[in-house]
């Protein structure tokens, strides 16, 4: 029996570094065992983080077809590199934010789609696709979709990483009500028009059933458990990009202060943060004054990156500071979860990932503005340390394992086929 042909669309793709391109090039993968695919991405990337390393992960079989497009993505940054440039003074940046928000719909790719439409929509009909897959961000994505579906009819598979309507930068952005209502409008067309819809988080999932009764919920994952290493230090790790939103201010403090008075506590301490930082974070008065304790690195290349966090103490997580929940899971909790270690994760007790944290029992969860019990969980953590009592999780997290989560994919392709 010939194998069926699954056409993947994402514009984060290798050498596109970071969390957003870990799920589809796994996926795709994996998927290569029982079908014939191909990858359709951008040529002309604008990515924030570059990791060439990743080319070498891609399967051989995979298919890639690169398309070119206008990026006006770059003029939109912040010199800056991390900040997210929401917060930005001046009135040229206000002004650049607004356009931003309201005259690039769905977002900066706007320009990918016509192009990537009318190529894709030929590109099916002549290579008999069965099925085609785009995953957002960037939104764009779900438009380019929903124009194939529509000129091709062919089975539409659509993988929201996050939120789109409900997207957590949208908050921050200057956008006018009729955007708003534009990017709801397009939200539930797009919704309404694809055969099946996978989501990562159970809260997007209840969310998007209302609409379309094919929504599935794949979380994100990871290929394997990695070894660990002990440390002489109490180690704690963030990994990853953190936003102003996602900042724990209370964390810096408590850890300031237990410095000051435990020199014990300040001669063990370290604190590792890996990736792309918004300003806010990096001049935060107590993170300069814990600056003997703390060491930034650049985003590190995945293949390094293992090595370097392999004797973590404690992990560091990080939800966007919304007291009502969040339907957006950070894709980094499940790296974590691989090296099974202790996890402190800051969100809202309803949150999405406060209950992945719960179930898999992997560690404590505080909300932003928790300073009393934070201290006196991090003392805890610190004696237990002292102690040589280990933080390791002994649990099995075995349903996030890529493997597992590609067989629950593979299973919504055939019943999208049937």
């Amino acid at each position: 029996m010939s194998k069926k042909n699954i056409l993947i669309i994402s514009y984060y793709w290798p050498p596109s570094g970071g969390s957003g391109v870990q799920r589809w090039l796994n996926f795709a993968n994996k998927l290569c065992d029982n079908y014939n695919i191909t990858v359709i991405t951008t040529k002309t990337p604008n990515y924030q983080l570059n990791d060439i390393t990743l080319n070498k992960l891609i399967d051989s079989r995979i298919k890639v077809v690169k398309i070119s497009s206008f990026e006006p993505a770059k003029f939109f940054q912040s010199k800056n590199s991390s900040s997210d440039n929401f917060s930005s003074s001046g009135v040229f940046n206000k002004i650049k934010l607004y356009v931003r928000a309201n005259f690039f719909f769905p977002d900066s790719r706007m320009f990918w789609i016509n192009k990537v439409s009318k190529f894709t929509s030929s590109y099916i009909l002549k290579n008999n696709i069965d099925c085609f897959i785009t995953t957002s961000p960037p939104f764009s994505l779900n438009v380019i979709g929903y124009n194939i579906k529509i000129q091709t009819n062919c089975k539409w598979i659509s993988d929201y990483r996050d939120p789109w309507s409900d997207f957590f930068q949208f908050k921050k952005m200057p956008m006018s009500k009729s955007t708003k209502n534009k990017h709801k409008t397009w939200e539930y067309k797009s919704l309404k028009t694809a055969d099946s819809v996978i989501v990562t988080s159970p809260s997007l999932r209840d969310e998007y059933l209302k609409i379309n009764s094919n929504t599935f919920l794949i979380n994100n994952g990871f290929k394997k458990y990695n070894k660990t290493k002990k440390s002489e230090y109490f180690n704690l790790v963030y990994s990853g990009v953190m936003k102003s939103s996602q900042n724990p201010k209370n964390l810096w403090k408590v850890l300031y202060e237990i410095s000051s008075i435990n020199q014990s506590f300040s001669k063990d301490l370290r604190i590792k943060l890996i990736g792309n930082f918004d300003n806010e974070i990096i001049t935060n008065t107590y993170v300069e004054l814990l600056k003997k304790n703390i060491k930034f690195f650049d985003y590190v290349k995945q293949e390094n990156l293992n090595d370097l966090i392999s004797d973590t103490t404690c992990f560091i997580a990080c939800d966007i500071n919304d007291q009502k929940g969040g339907n957006l899971i950070p894709g980094k909790i499940y790296y974590y979860l691989s090296f099974k270690k202790y996890i402190i994760a800051f969100t809202s007790n309803n949150s999405d990932t406060a209950k992945i944290i719960k179930e898999t029992n992997s560690g404590e969860v505080f909300n932003f503005s928790n300073e009393n019990e934070l201290k006196n969980h991090i003392l805890e953590l610190y004696k237990n340390f002292k102690k040589n009592k280990k933080l390791n999780i002994n649990k099995n997290f075995d349903k996030y394992l890529i493997s597992n989560l590609t067989t629950d994919l593979e299973n919504i392709i055939i019943n999208t086929l049937t």
